[in-house]
């Protein structure tokens, strides 16, 4: 099938993230129960529609529907299995501070849509957020999702534990290029940094609201942390990373290899 032909295919088509173990061979099934309801009854799919999965490690799957109801696990036959595309080949996580809920899930659904790789809850020392609970953590996941999907992402981005920001510094050491999202007038631009600079792994750090401490700014850039800023004016905890994000991408945004 022609690749322009195939992309129209796709535009036109439901996207869903699945679990890698729901392709067995030429068929596909479809048991987790919120997706079935989605699929069933909220979008009324039914025998014959063709939707495409994803495995959320790379790989999407065109698949007719056979099998469609309210109670049981959707089934359908795998027309074409091929690369997903929609990833940029940098490798960014967003340590991303706990701020008020509705202000944290917003930045979670942009920085996916931007190409975040990964996320990382942190709690800093100015957090007024408790760790989330599980209800809480799957509500988390379910926005990764449905922002991957809308934004026919390739892969599914990770959300990880909630950790405090003395181990966000230690884990975040270890990607290329690690950076700290800093309001003091010394930081450099965060654009000039990243000028002629091509890592493959990014960490972006933030503060919440209050921002972060001195301490936790001298722990940064204890671990290799670069203080960097994005401009004179003073954005919102959940705006920063955002704002950050883009410009990450404008950078450096390009095919991955899926």
């Amino acid at each position: 099938m022609p690749r322009r032909a195939r992309d129209t295919i796709h535009s036109n088509t439901y996207r869903f993230f699945v679990d890698p173990a729901s392709f067995d061979g030429p068929r596909a099934q479809v048991s987790d129960p919120e997706l079935v309801h989605q699929m069933s009854v909220v979008l009324r799919l039914g025998r014959g529609d063709r939707v495409v999965l994803l495995d959320g490690l790379g790989w999407q799957y065109v698949v007719t529907l056979e099998q469609v109801g309210r109670r049981e696990p959707i089934s359908g036959v795998v027309e074409l299995r091929e690369p997903a595309g929609g990833e940029p080949r940098l490798v960014l996580t967003i340590y991303l501070p706990l701020i008020r809920a509705e202000r944290f899930e917003w930045a979670l659904q942009k920085g996916v849509e931007l190409g975040a790789a990964a996320f990382v809850p942190t709690i800093c020392a100015r957090s007024t957020e408790a760790a989330p609970d599980g209800r809480k953590l799957a509500r988390w996941r379910r926005i990764v999702r449905e922002a991957a999907e809308q934004a026919r992402r390739g892969r599914l981005p990770s959300l990880a534990p909630v950790i405090p920001f003395a181990e966000a510094c230690r884990q975040a050491q270890m990607s290329d290029l690690a950076l700290l999202l800093w309001e003091g007038s010394n930081a450099p631009p965060l654009a000039g940094v990243l000028r002629d600079r091509r890592p493959l792994t990014l960490a972006l750090l933030s503060g919440p609201e209050g921002g972060l401490t001195g301490d936790e700014r001298r722990n940064a850039e204890g671990h290799g942390i670069m203080p960097v800023s994005l401009g004179p004016r003073t954005l919102r905890a959940e705006t920063a990373p955002i704002a950050a994000t883009a410009v990450v991408m404008y950078e450096f945004d390009g095919p991955g290899d899926t």
